[in-house]
């Protein structure tokens, strides 16, 4: 006797369990729900629930979007990416130096690491436990493996392995255009030749040579298209001869010592990554290991490259000529200025503001050319091909010291416009030790050494009687005559519209 049939809808329904989807499978089931498809129908296909389906179509614009960009293989299971990108980069770009250097690196190594670069970029929540180690390794197929013997014993020169290893390592990460170095130095910015033979040798710390330093920071970037804007550290934060200004064409910070100091390079950098964050842009900037160059938290479009202390300073570019071009400009400027007060029997007065001004000036008269050869000096290899030395930059020599004999002015004998713009390259511009003492001086305070810095001495070494701000009728009277000097001249369209500009910011026009 035949069995009598059986409904369909009284079957069993046996649902296949799968421990996971790939994407590609996730998008068929968005296509099927979107078609119209029942959802307890696709969910008995695919042998996931019902909560699983409405998970999938709760992320629909996470897993389109991974499968649309192709960051992920399509049979990829899991979307799952590293939270802590930018830990993950700076713990890569160590793993990858240690090798450079061969140094082992183990997991205990690692962890540790993975934890301090957390606590400098501020992720307080991370903890590097062996899961997150075990899934990071994974991600980057690292496999720790014993160090042969004999490799122990091998000595490594620091400067071969950065030059043949590291640098290459990061300029084909960064455009030419994206790589910067900054550099420190020191500068008596009132020094004139005259005065050389009394501060050769001296350190800077006493007297009168104390009151004159400033520390400039130079930075550009590896092509010679962009020149940071200069940073200047002096000693006071308001000095007599700022009185009533508002702008100026430097960054300026001040501290007791006149010098570089872990707070302000940190207070730099983010105004420098802010800049470079508008310009949607990702740079890196080499600087020297140091106390007063901090790893810097949450920095978002610069990565800062520490150079090994070990190495000398033929690495640093902006050591292999910029400075240099940029000092012997400076003490020709200072010399004329000098001249100028000679000639006309007026006292030589030279202000922290004139500094400023005349640095700005110089400054932005250091050529690419320059800049491209100085990171060449050092190692750094340009896409471009290599300077014509006829395009080379030529420095100013001291043919100045005729004129100023003529003036009855003596400077020292056999002193070269190089050795002049040199007497200051070893000054101090760190601080030694991170948060020493260096507040700034906004009133007269004795120093280390029981002299004090006042604001006059700052302006120029004497009490002057303080001059009023020019109205805007002298101003306006100033800029006609700069008008009839500069007509006389041979002028091009770019100076007509600067002084159309500066009319217009003095006196502006009425809105339309």
């Amino acid at each position: 006797m035949a069995e009598a049939p059986v409904e369909a809808s009284t079957l069993p329904v046996t649902v296949k369990k799968k421990k996971s989807l790939s994407i590609e499978e996730k998008i068929d089931i968005i296509n099927a729900v979107e078609s119209g498809k029942k959802k307890a129908e696709i969910a008995a296909e695919y042998g996931i629930k019902k909560n699983s389906l409405s998970s999938i179509m709760k992320n629909k614009d996470k897993v389109l979007e991974a499968f649309e960009s192709l960051r992920f293989d399509p049979k990829r299971k899991r979307l799952r990416t590293a939270f802590y990108t930018d830990l993950e980069e700076a713990l890569m770009r160590w793993y990858r130096i240690a090798q450079c250097l061969n140094v082992p690196v183990n997991g205990p190594m690692l962890r540790l690491k993975a934890n301090d670069f957390a606590q400098k970029l501020g992720h307080n929540d991370f903890k590097c436990s062996n899961g997150w180690l075990d899934r990071f390794k994974s991600r980057y197929g690292l496999v720790f493996r014993a160090q042969p013997a004999e490799a122990s014993g091998v000595s490594v020169d620091p400067s071969t392995v950065w030059y043949q290893n590291i640098l290459p390592y990061y300029l084909n990460d960064y455009h030419h255009k994206n790589v910067f170095n900054i550099k420190e130095t020191g500068l008596l910015y009132r020094m004139l030749p005259t005065n050389t033979f009394a501060f050769k040798g001296e350190t800077c710390s006493v007297g009168k040579l104390c009151k004159d330093r400033i520390t400039l920071v130079v930075g550009a970037n590896m092509d010679g298209s962009e020149k940071l804007p200069l940073l200047v550290i002096g000693k006071n934060k308001n000095p007599h001869c700022f009185k009533g200004i508002k702008s100026l064409p430097v960054h300026y910070e001040a501290n007791r010592m006149a010098w570089m100091t872990s707070d302000i390079f940190e207070q730099w950098m983010q105004k420098l990554d802010e800049k470079f964050q508008a310009q949607q842009r990702r740079v890196v900037i080499f600087v020297d290991s140091s106390p007063a160059h901090p790893e810097v938290k949450n920095l978002k479009s610069i990565e800062l490259a520490f150079f090994p202390s070990c190495l000398s300073s033929k690495f640093v570019a902006m050591k292999q000529g910029v400075i240099k071009s940029l000092k012997i400009k400076y003490r020709h400027c200072l010399i004329k200025k000098f001249l100028s007060s000679v000639e006309g029997s007026r006292e030589f007065t030279f202000s922290l503001l004139d500094a400023v001004d005349t640095l700005h000036l110089c400054w932005s008269t250091v050529t690419p050319e320059t800049i491209i050869k100085s990171y060449e000096e050092a190692g750094f290899k340009s896409q471009k091909e290599e300077n014509d030395p006829a395009n080379a930059e030529r420095d100013p020599g001291l043919d100045l010291v005729t004129h100023a004999l003529g003036a009855g002015v003596e400077f020292p004998e056999g002193l070269s416009i190089e050795e002049y713009a040199a007497l200051d390259d070893d000054l101090e511009t760190c601080e030694a030790v991170p948060n020493d003492e260096s507040e700034c001086t906004e009133e007269s305070q004795p120093d280390e050494t029981g002299f004090y810095t006042s604001d006059e001495e700052d302006d120029g070494g004497s009490l002057e009687t303080e001059l009023p701000l020019p109205s805007k009728n002298e101003a306006l009277t100033a800029l006609d005559t700069l008008k009839k000097f500069l007509r006389s001249q041979d002028m091009n369209d770019g100076l007509h519209n600067s002084l159309a500009e500066l009319e217009n910011f003095i006196n502006p026009l009425p809105p339309k």
